[in-house]
């Protein structure tokens, strides 16, 4: 075997969200943009709003720990509207969280500490890898240290090689 390989598949989302697994039916998401400059507080209010209707909401690709959203303020408010709006809803939320890092051991840490501040609802966590600008290494470490989560791998940066605007 050359790689890995997905650890999760849909109806493994489908379970987390509490449908039926084999045929649970559209999961509804959305990107949140924190990159324009949303700060922690008005990111996770935005989060609750979303998920008393929505299912899954992605950190934006650029959104991992910005001066203006840091983790480590904004994490624990997210995972409090998490569980605000599955109080209310009765429904299970997914969060895909971005720890991606030039650094291995940093993507390691950021994912521990999402996995710790979520607490109970740490099944109902993702993490975003930005595949394209950490490289392989860092959706090899992901998927391998956090095995148990779903890995959602995204292209952010692509453009720069495959727009037909790109002189090459």
């Amino acid at each position: 075997r050359l790689f890995d390989g997905p650890a999760m598949n849909i109806q493994d989302m489908w379970g987390g969200v509490g449908r039926d697994i084999n045929n649970g039916g559209m999961v509804v998401g959305t990107i949140i943009k924190p990159n324009l400059g949303l700060r922690p507080q008005p990111f996770a209010d935005a989060c609750y709003q979303f998920w008393l209707g929505g299912d899954f909401i992605k950190n934006d690709e650029p959104q991992g720990n910005q001066v203006f959203a840091p983790l480590k303020k904004t994490i624990p408010l997210v995972a409090d509207a998490m569980n605000r709006a599955q109080d209310e809803t009765g429904e299970a939320k997914i969060f895909s969280a971005n720890i991606t890092s030039d650094d291995p051991f940093e993507m390691i840490a950021r994912g521990e500490f999402i996995l710790e501040t979520f607490g109970e609802n740490a099944d109902h966590v993702a993490f975003l890898v930005d595949g394209f600008v950490g490289g392989p290494m860092a959706v090899t470490t992901c998927r391998r240290y956090f095995a148990n989560q779903f890995l959602h791998y995204h292209r952010a940066g692509h453009g720069m090689v495959t727009s037909p605007q790109t002189q090459r």
